[in-house]
């Protein structure tokens, strides 16, 4: 029961509970129902396509494609390339592409010859696609796959050995020692 000398504060308890849940109501609508606004960092943007030539031979030319798309405006972006075997990076390449506009898109092309991969087998590459100078991935990423022969390979270096030690063997008379 309310005592006559004390002032009533139950109004406005009330009215502040009200006031606090309104402010907060705002602030979830402005951060849920625009993530424009909530997230304004974020560029937005998809590989549609990434290729790679197969170098079947000694010396050939991998031949690297990609096609990325911007699904918002992105300032300053760019295209970080990795040739991988298994866990041994072969080689990279970067590319700055220009400023885009919602819908924009931009081709890349370059090429690489297999004379410096380390040996046979399946190689991947690795396309991200970053903001600023970074190699984050934060738009995009995406990978394939080539099929390189940059050597001889070892069984074509011992055939090759055991061809000549047999030419050897059989023309040993002619490397005898003259005995003068």
């Amino acid at each position: 029961m309310l005592k006559l000398d004390q002032p009533s504060t139950g109004i406005s308890r009330v009215r502040h509970c009200v006031v606090f849940r309104g402010i907060l109501a705002a602030i979830i609508l402005i951060f849920y129902a625009t993530p424009a606004l909530a997230r304004p960092h974020l560029a937005g943007g998809n590989i549609n396509s990434l290729s790679a030539t197969d170098a079947p031979g000694l010396g050939d030319t991998v031949q690297i494609t990609s096609l990325v798309q911007a699904t918002s405006k992105i300032q300053n972006s760019n295209l970080y390339y990795t040739i991988t075997i298994g866990s041994t990076l072969v080689a990279t390449h970067t590319t700055t592409p220009p400023k885009f506009e919602i819908g924009d898109t931009f081709s890349d092309s370059w090429s690489i010859s297999n004379s410096s991969f380390p040996s046979i087998g399946t190689y991947s590459v690795t396309l991200c696609w970053s903001t600023g100078n970074s190699q984050n991935c934060d738009i995009d990423s995406a990978t394939t796959t080539f099929y390189s022969v940059p050597t001889l390979g070892w069984g074509y270096v011992t055939l090759g050995g055991a061809i000549f030690g047999y030419w050897l063997w059989t023309r040993k008379a002619d490397f005898q020692r003259v005995h003068t």
